[in-house]
Order: structure tokens, then C-alpha cells, then sequence
């Protein structure tokens, strides 16, 4: 037991980390300390940040996988497989539309503004943040559940519900009306939940 609730806190010290970094204050941070270069990097170092705190928590859940709770049987499989396959391409859409080399990081090392405002059309016409609704969907709809995956999975959806409100925040100081007016009409994470 005292595995499963290392998992779950590790994960949420994961994304405490990960939301801390993302904020407009840790950049500005960032910005005074190290002056416009800052602007350039910040996002790459983020990634790379993000992936490395990551691997830990990752280890840490397969070292304590624990019993299983749930495992489903084949033909369900098959339609969990389907939906996850879907999800993916959903994603791969979302992240295609965010400009692959920006969202990396990549893009703000030659000094180039990314041609993207906000994006209201696509995989944002049906969610407003469509990678965490589809990697949620990815983690809860695999077939095999034990205690340790419970843990994991219950701290990143509880870590994105957080994350997404205060990404929220962060939109809305970056976009204003246009995004306020992008929030009525289209649900966070759950189609047509608002």
C-alpha cells in the first residue's frame, strides 16, 4: 500500500513541477535572470525538463505495479485498442496544429515567431485542450489495471484537472476577450461538458 501512495504523490509532485514551470511568473523569472535569450530556450529547457522528471515517476509506478484490479477480457480489448488508436490520431492532429517544432521547443531557438495565435478549429473546435482530454483517454482505457496504474492515473487526471484551470489562466492573460469568448463556446476537456 505505502507503494501505491508513493506513486500517487510522486506524480503529483510531478505535475506540481511541471504547472510550476509553465507559469507566466517562473518565465518572467526566467526572463529578468537571464534576459530576452530567455524567450528562446525557456520552452526546449521545459520539455526536456518535463521528460527527465517524468522518467523517475515512470520507474517508480513499474517498480510498484502492484495487484491488479481490473483486466479486460479479449474482445474488449479490441474496442479499448480502438478507442486509444483514436485518441492518438486525435492527438497527433492537436499537436500538428500547435506547430510540432514550437510546441518542442524547437522553433524559438532561430529567433522566429510562431505563426499560430489561438487555434479554435480542428482538435480545439472539440475540446479546449485536446492532448490532456486524449492522454487521459489513452491511460484510463487500457485493459490491465492494478493498484500502482490506479495511483498513476488518478494523480495525472487530478494533476491536469489543476493544470488545465491554471493553463486557463494563462490564455486568458495571453488572448483576453478572443479566448473568453473561445471558452463559451467550447468544453475543456469532455466534448460538449462544459
Amino acid at each position: 500500500m505505502s507503494g501505491v501512495i508513493l506513486v500517487f504523490c510522486a506524480t503529483l509532485g510531478y505535475g506540481a513541477v511541471h504547472s510550476l514551470l509553465a507559469s507566466l511568473p517562473v518565465k518572467a523569472a526566467a526572463r529578468r535572470w537571464f534576459g530576452p535569450s530567455a524567450d528562446h530556450w525557456y520552452r526546449l529547457g521545459f520539455n526536456f525538463v518535463g521528460g527527465i522528471t517524468l522518467l523517475p515517476v515512470l520507474a517508480l509506478t513499474a517498480a510498484n505495479i502492484g495487484s491488479v484490479l481490473v483486466a479486460v477480457p479479449w474482445p474488449g480489448v479490441i474496442v479499448l485498442a480502438a478507442i486509444e488508436l483514436a485518441a492518438l490520431m486525435l492527438m497527433a492532429n492537436a499537436l500538428r496544429q500547435s506547430d510540432p517544432a514550437f510546441f518542442l521547443g524547437i522553433g524559438q531557438l532561430g529567433n522566429k515567431p510562431s505563426a499560430n495565435g489561438l487555434i479554435t478549429t480542428g482538435a480545439y473546435g472539440i475540446v479546449r485542450h485536446p492532448l490532456y482530454s486524449t492522454g487521459l483517454l489513452i491511460l484510463w482505457c487500457f485493459p490491465i489495471l492494478t493498484t500502482g496504474t490506479l495511483a498513476f492515473d488518478a494523480a495525472i487526471t487530478l494533476y491536469v484537472l489543476v493544470g488545465s484551470e491554471l493553463e486557463e489562466r494563462r490564455l486568458i492573460t495571453e488572448f483576453g476577450e478572443e479566448y473568453l469568448r473561445y471558452r463559451k463556446k467550447v468544453a475543456r476537456l469532455i466534448p460538449f461538458i462544459f
